[in-house]
């Protein structure tokens, strides 16, 4: 039986578009996955295995891909940097590079002059970034000069941006206020939380919570408005630890947004702590939940949002601007002590 595409494929462990990139010519692949696919060609009996040979030496085409992150401080974008250049080391359409630029708290002027730093370098942008008119200005910038930009996170309103990669931040919302009128039958207050209310991902998590919560008849919760964290882990616990003296009673706290480590540490000597639900999941929040003191955290998924964004800015690259626009919505983790 004459072998196909697909079982070469598989056979080589690369999709079957790659191989279709080799035989056609229509696009770049790296020398060394070509050679591969030869070498697995050639084991197997692949008839093409001559217009394989013919593929070596063209080169992939050099792309860089610029990153918009958080301060590198907070771990989670540590982490998620890690992930991206992981991800575009094992790219094989393109000879890719990673330059990632980290932004210490969420100034809109410092964001737009950061995209657009990055522009001057990278062919294609993805950010995690607030939402404001100077940041939606340097996206349409980008734009003209023809530099895709992909939203991950947390969306932004530019209608020039080429993409959002992220998760159904409603749905997070809503789920988060379902768990705490199940954790809390006898009511009482809850504390509503943002890191930033710039971010689009934050205000809809506390918008959906605070819908779920106030339409929970007969739930006997209430909802307290506290300040917002600045994404501060210390400014986190200064905002819980006001919170526990003034409301001693508190019931829960639902913090959507960065600080959940310092709202953690702000309970740690408390007799009895209320619940605390957030949505930043690191290493050391992971330990927190494991030792009870978050009970919960509904979590970008942050590996697999850098996966995707990658393959987008791919994606769009070779579409050009008259690519489709890309619109990624991964399921958020559900995490507590027992399965983290």
């Amino acid at each position: 039986m004459r072998l196909t595409i697909s079982d070469l494929a598989r056979e080589a462990h690369v999709s079957v578009s790659t191989i279709d990139r080799i035989l056609s010519g229509r696009g770049k692949v790296k020398p060394a996955t070509v050679e591969h696919v030869l070498a697995t060609a050639e084991r197997i009996g692949f008839h093409a295995v001559g217009s394989i040979r013919s593929r070596r030496g063209i080169e992939a085409p050099a792309r860089s891909f610029g990153f918009l992150l958080n301060d590198r401080s907070r771990l989670y974008y540590e982490l998620m940097s890690q992930q991206i250049s992981r991800e575009i080391a094992g790219l094989t359409s393109v000879q890719g590079r990673a330059i990632f630029s980290h932004i210490s708290g969420p100034c809109p002027e410092r964001t737009a002059e950061a995209l657009l730093a990055l522009g001057e370098k990278c062919d294609a942008i993805a950010a995690v970034c607030i939402d404001h008119p100077q940041v939606n200005m340097a996206v349409e910038e980008l734009h003209a000069r023809g530099i895709p930009v992909v939203a991950m996170l947390s969306d932004i309103s530019s209608k020039h941006r080429r993409g959002f990669v992220g998760s159904n931040d409603w749905q997070l919302g809503r789920s988060a206020g379902w768990f705490v009128q199940r954790f809390c039958p006898q009511g009482g207050k809850v504390a509503l939380m943002t890191g930033n209310p710039r971010y689009l991902c934050q205000q809809s998590h506390a918008a959906s919570f605070r819908a779920f919560i106030q339409g929970a008849t007969g739930s006997g919760l209430s909802i307290l408005e506290a300040p917002s964290t600045d994404e501060s882990d210390a400014r986190a616990q200064q905002v819980v630890t006001a919170l526990l003296h003034e409301h001693p009673d508190l019931a829960a706290i639902m913090l959507a947004g960065g600080g959940l480590e310092g709202a953690a540490e702000a309970l740690r000597s408390h007799d009895r702590p209320p619940l605390l639900i957030g949505t930043e999941l690191t290493e050391r929040t992971r330990s927190a939940l494991v030792s009870g003191r978050i009970d919960m955290i509904l979590s970008h998924p942050g590996e697999a949002i850098a996966r995707e964004a990658v393959h987008a800015m791919v994606r769009l690259l070779e579409g050009g601007k008259s690519g489709a626009e890309v619109q990624t919505s991964l399921p958020f983790e559900i995490l507590i002590g027992e399965n983290c």
